[in-house]
């Protein structure tokens, strides 16, 4: 797996990089929370884990309450 920049990554959502997935739809993709991971199979399972909670509640609190955040790395700590 390629370690991609967060710059990288909104520039390729931004750009139909991802022309043959779900999120390629959209075209006003902006970063609303950046977490900084360990690895990037803690970044992977943590990104999977906050898509299944399939909540924008979930994601305004991981924001607001950093603690959330520092649960989620131990829980899928490296």
């Amino acid at each position: 797996m390629t370690i991609l920049a967060l710059s990288e990554r909104l520039d390729h959502h931004l750009n139909d990089y991802y022309s043959n997935k779900y999120t390629h739809k959209a075209k006003d993709w902006k970063l609303y929370l950046e977490i900084v991971c360990d690895s990037t199979e803690q970044a992977s399972q943590m990104e999977r884990h906050i898509k299944s909670m399939k909540s924008s509640k979930y994601i305004e609190n991981l924001q607001k309450y950093p603690e959330m955040i520092d649960a989620l790395k131990q829980r899928y700590g490296s």
